[in-house]
């Protein structure tokens, strides 16, 4: 009996240490494992932000439109949008023979909106929102065979510097800078230009911004809806949800070798309220009159998804 007792005993023994084992397993393997997996993380990649705002513009051209002095059959030398040279016959009215001759190598276009002594270069910066949004601004296309005398023949446009005008509220005018580059989104294509003017219009903020480049359509624009990227960065891009702050100052929690995660700040260059373009590697930053420099996160640096909810 004693002998079946003591086998009986270490049986239970040798089942107990083997629980114990396998408790101990699990807790320096299988619950980092667990714990890992309900800890959400994504790691830090290269990425851009574009700041766009849609806006409705208005062009803003030198442009000059020439009426018939005579009635008659227009015979005409350009089509639209054509470059003219100064000096070249542009229309030819029948039988006076009266000849319009470019003052200036300009384009020429058959469109008009009867606003184009509205919206001038020197006009521009004192149009009133609330008048220029209540005009009906129809662009029509005057090319024909015949003229009455006085009736618009065509117009004469500059296209090495046009403009676009257009008004935004105060929650948006920090978007725009005096000086800084800009893409404007057009039908047939992207065009940059620079933002000359931020100017206060009563509540609202005209913005004036100049362009130096070729647009087939432009003598045809006057009012359109369109897109402008008023800036275009590339850095490290992170989720607005996995950055905190730490004794006032931004950060994420990256996971060092250990497992641990690890609070880091970061330097937000641009965010569109969504995510944030941060530098990488290191930046400087001021304390006590010096420029200090910090280490911060790198690309495929591993982080916390949302610190708040961990």
């Amino acid at each position: 009996m004693k002998k079946k007792k003591k086998g009986k005993i270490k049986r239970i023994l040798i089942s107990l240490f083997i629980i114990a084992v396998l408790v101990l397993f699990a807790i320096i393997y299988l619950l980092p494992m667990v714990t890992d997996a309900f800890t959400r993380t994504t790691v830090v990649k290269y990425g851009n932000i574009q700041i766009v705002d849609r806006v409705t513009c208005y062009f803003v051209r030198d442009e000059m439109v020439y009426n018939a002095s005579d009635s008659g059959i227009i015979q005409y030398y350009f089509e639209e949008g054509e470059l003219v040279r100064k000096g070249s016959k542009i229309i030819e009215l029948f039988p006076s023979a009266t000849s319009y001759i470019a003052m200036d190598n300009r384009l020429v276009s058959y469109y008009v909106d009867g606003c184009e002594e509205i919206f001038t270069p020197d006009a521009m910066r004192t149009l009133n929102k609330e008048v220029i949004e209540n005009l009906q601004i129809e662009v029509s296309n005057i090319k024909r065979d015949s003229a009455i005398a006085g009736e618009p023949l065509y117009k004469a446009v500059d296209n090495s510097l046009w403009h676009v005008i257009f008004w935004v509220e105060s929650d948006k005018v920090l978007k725009y800078t005096k000086g800084d580059t800009i893409y404007l989104n057009l039908p047939l294509g992207q065009v940059k230009g620079r933002t000359i003017e931020i100017i206060d219009n009563k509540g609202s903020w005209l913005i004036i911004a100049e362009f130096k480049c070729y647009y087939q359509e432009l003598a045809k624009l006057r009012k359109i809806d369109a897109e402008i990227i008023t800036a275009d960065h590339e850095g490290l891009l992170i989720s607005n949800k996995s950055i905190t702050t730490k004794d006032g100052k931004p950060g994420v929690f990256v996971k060092d070798i250990s497992g641990e995660f690890v609070f880091t700040p970061v330097s937000v260059i641009t965010s569109d309220g969504e995510y944030s373009l941060v530098e990488s590697s290191f930046y400087y930053d001021e304390d006590e009159d010096k420029n200090v420099r910090i280490k911060t996160v790198n690309a495929y640096d591993e982080i916390l998804s949302n610190p708040e909810r961990e």
